[in-house]
């Protein structure tokens, strides 16, 4: 996961591995073998690393609530064996883990992105990470930006026929916009 932060890193500013190599003294073979997954890179390869590409490593308590990439593997897993009720309370328990942590918590629990499986469940979890983000005042990760959905889905995790019956002005407009229709209500925990 913290080789995969710092290659995005690395792609998303433009700089070459060589680049990076020179900048930093870490040999390129390296670089593209730790991108790869090929090696693992010591503690201080990593800081050295971030500091290369202007970041700073940092360990953050997120009491071992899911993320939003875990989540989405979750809901992958629950939905491969047919139980769409695990799914949507992998859903429900995301909202819930980001509304009991602190702010660096939430940024930890969303900044990496989930691999998409479905539309409709990639949606919601983009929304549901904007909406949250929001709420914080805190920046939404790019991944959950470009997350656009489609208004006119009117997508439901629960089934698709019960998103007639969600009153539209009770959904957040993170998620209205992208066609998930789920009520505000129904995202708080009992």
């Amino acid at each position: 996961m913290l080789t995969e932060q710092l290659s995005r890193l690395r792609r998303r500013r433009g700089l070459p591995a060589t680049a990076l190599g020179a900048r930093t003294g870490i040999d390129t073979s390296a670089i593209y073998a730790f991108e790869h997954g090929r090696r693992d890179p010591r503690a201080s390869t990593a800081q050295t690393w971030a500091r290369g590409l202007g970041a700073r490593l940092l360990v953050v308590d997120t009491h071992g609530r899911a993320s939003a990439a875990e989540t989405a593997s979750l809901i992958r897993n629950a939905l491969v064996h047919a139980d769409r009720n695990a799914a949507v309370q992998a859903l429900l328990q995301f909202v819930n883990n980001l509304r009991a942590s602190d702010i660096l918590a939430v940024a930890a629990l969303t900044v990496d992105e989930p691999e998409p499986y479905t539309e409709g469940w990639s949606w919601a979890i983009a929304g549901i990470v904007e909406q949250e983000t929001a709420a914080r005042d805190i920046p939404t990760p790019p991944w959950a930006s470009e997350t656009v959905g489609d208004p006119d889905s009117r997508w439901s995790p629960w089934a698709p026929e019960l998103a007639d019956l969600v009153d539209v002005d009770q959904v957040p407009e993170p998620l209205r916009r992208r066609g998930v229709y789920i009520e505000a209500g129904e995202l708080v925990s009992a």
